[in-house]
């Protein structure tokens, strides 16, 4: 008997065939997962007054052009240990506000912002809060009334020490 006289195999059999289809297949199930997670996670919110005019980006400098005006600045205390925050704001202003928004934001990662609303203490200028949680990485710091009026801010970057003090303007 001649071993030539043997009948191939059927062609899903083949072992180079599925050396062939095997990376396609993979790159559909690979693609399928990307695609669903792209289309189900959100990208997160940009913090600034940032908004789309047709192709381009504008940025609203309002609030940061009427604390300018004003002459508004805040210095700001955080102690990282027990996690207090006071704040002396400054400027020309007709009265000030009983409550302030101070926004800790993280570049990259909003699980890690921050809203603290600070409260008057003597109804000078004084305001007080506690921190949520820890500062370890660079952050933004955006201090407005609740009605948004104006904004100071101020970038802060590590390392930091057991008590910080800042100086927030409008930049």
């Amino acid at each position: 008997m001649n071993t030539h006289d043997q009948a191939p195999a059927p062609w899903f059999k083949q072992p180079w065939l599925w050396f062939i289809l095997a990376p396609l297949f993979a790159v559909f199930i690979y693609a399928s997962i990307f695609i669903y997670a792209a289309i189900t996670t959100s990208d997160g919110i940009v913090k600034e007054d940032h908004y789309k005019v047709a192709r381009g980006m504008n940025i609203d400098t309002s609030r940061l052009d009427n604390a300018q005006a004003r002459q508004i600045t805040a210095d700001l205390r955080l102690d990282m240990l027990t996690g207090d925050v006071n704040l002396r704001l400054a400027g020309q202003l007709e009265s000030y506000p009983e409550q302030l928004s101070l926004n800790i934001i993280h570049p990259t990662h909003q699980k890690y912002d921050q809203i603290l609303t600070l409260r008057s203490v003597d109804g000078k200028g004084l305001y007080a809060s506690s921190l949520q949680g820890t500062i370890t990485s660079k952050r933004y710091l955006s201090l407005s009334p609740l009605d948004d009026s104006w904004q100071v801010r101020v970038e802060v970057e590590p390392p930091f020490a057991d008590q910080l003090n800042y100086t927030l303007t409008a930049q």
